[in-house]
């Protein structure tokens, strides 16, 4: 089971993600603001967080790094409406996914078990 932050301004597209990760057994939440998932980040309440980086003032690129800095052990992926944008910026080589809008649940859920399968496997020494 994992902790899992939706941020995204679509209430129904997160609440339907939501579901589908209450579901699977996991812990999710919602917002839509990005302070208030920046804050859950530092708090390191989550294990996954899922952010719309085409919200509107969310910053795309200055918000991976954020992420970045005050939680580098988040796990996050990335929804936006033109993902391959997304896809050619080097700051965004971290994300996890990278998920196109309209979300297709079983593609997000895809994405979460690959990010999570993903934290669990040990840095090599």
């Amino acid at each position: 089971m994992a902790r899992v932050m939706i941020c995204d301004d679509d209430c129904v597209m997160s609440e339907e993600l939501v579901a589908a990760l209450r579901a699977a057994g996991h812990e999710a939440e919602t917002c839509k603001h990005t302070m208030d998932v920046l804050r859950a980040a530092a708090d390191g309440r989550f294990d996954l967080i899922a952010v719309g980086l085409d919200m509107a003032g969310f910053g795309r690129g200055g918000a991976v790094e954020a992420f970045r800095e005050i939680a580098p052990g988040t796990s996050l992926i990335a929804i936006h409406d033109r993902p391959s944008e997304i896809m050619r910026s080097a700051t965004h080589a971290r994300l996890a996914a990278v998920i196109p809008r309209p979300v297709s649940l079983k593609h997000f859920m895809y994405a979460v078990a690959c990010a999570l399968k993903e934290q669990a496997i040990p840095e090599p020494a």
